[in-house]
């Protein structure tokens, strides 16, 4: 194999690179990052493209990830625990705002298919969501910054609110930050194999949660299927376009995630008319 020489220090044969954009560098340009080492070109352009976050100790996730707290992933689950506690005095909530075939086919209100991941069931339901969130989203969120990060999970919301729409009854309430959370778990995945991480922990939990859904009743599988393919789809585009240094890059994710978008909407609109053309 032939041998390589620092991009930056050109006498120096090296056998490390950057773990982001693959350059070849010596101990002297290595910069200690969450995972792997960065070389100094794409530190600073990390530097000018985000705004720094606090570090909180927190245990490493499965696949290695950095773990910071994420600031989006905190605001996400603040906001989950206050519209519970609110639903717990208000309990006509899930009946307004929850995901509903025939209220967005009836009353056009769309808005049900991003409101519904905001609401949950009972204790376990939102405890369990909110854990999950903030293990794994806090992980890719500082994998990705924050404006990747929220497009990433509303998104999946919608992907899973809309593959809700075509496969449970019509007359069900669909609710649940799940679908936005599998989101999570698709990107983490295809960003942990990228990287040449383990993947074991995250496909065990993809798998395990699945399963359960498949087995528990009233438990919406298709949302998480949804939201899943979303989140992964998003990852795969981010990783892709990543390795397009520069401004091209970041116009590919752009117009990646756009047409995703673009994707969800027409399968939402298309299963309306089909339902409206029912009545």
């Amino acid at each position: 194999m032939a041998s390589q020489t620092c991009y930056r220090h050109t006498g120096r044969v090296t056998g490390s690179s950057c773990t982001r954009c693959g350059r070849p560098i010596c101990p002297d340009c290595m910069i200690e990052a969450p995972v792997g080492h960065h070389c100094p070109t794409c530190v600073h352009e990390a530097r000018a493209d985000m705004r720094h976050v606090k570090k909180v100790a927190f245990a490493r996730g499965g696949a290695g990830m950095a773990v910071q707290g994420g600031v989006v992933c905190v605001v996400l689950v603040a906001v989950n625990v206050i519209v519970f506690v609110v639903g717990l005095q208000d309990r006509t909530i899930e009946l307004r705002f929850a995901d509903n075939a025939l209220a967005i086919a009836g009353h056009g209100e769309y808005y049900r298919m991003l409101t519904s991941a905001f609401l949950h069931s009972g204790l376990f339901h939102i405890g369990f969501n909110m854990v999950l969130l903030y293990v794994y989203g806090s992980q890719v969120e500082a994998t990705l910054g924050i404006p990747r990060f929220i497009a990433l999970y509303f998104a999946a919301a919608l992907g899973g609110s809309a593959c809700s729409l075509w496969f449970t009854p019509v007359a069900a309430f669909s609710l649940g930050a799940s679908g936005a959370v599998f989101g999570v778990f698709g990107a983490f995945f295809v960003i942990a194999r990228s990287k040449g991480q383990d993947t074991s922990q995250i496909v065990g939990l993809i798998v395990i949660n699945l399963l359960l859904g498949a087995v528990i009743p009233r438990v919406d599988n298709s949302a998480h299927i949804g939201g899943l393919i979303t989140g992964a789809a998003i990852g795969a585009l981010y990783e892709w376009a990543r390795r397009r240094r520069g401004v091209g890059g970041v116009a590919l994710q752009v117009a990646g995630v756009a047409a995703i978008a673009a994707v969800i909407a027409v399968a939402t609109v298309v299963r309306i008319e089909n339902l409206r053309a029912g009545f």
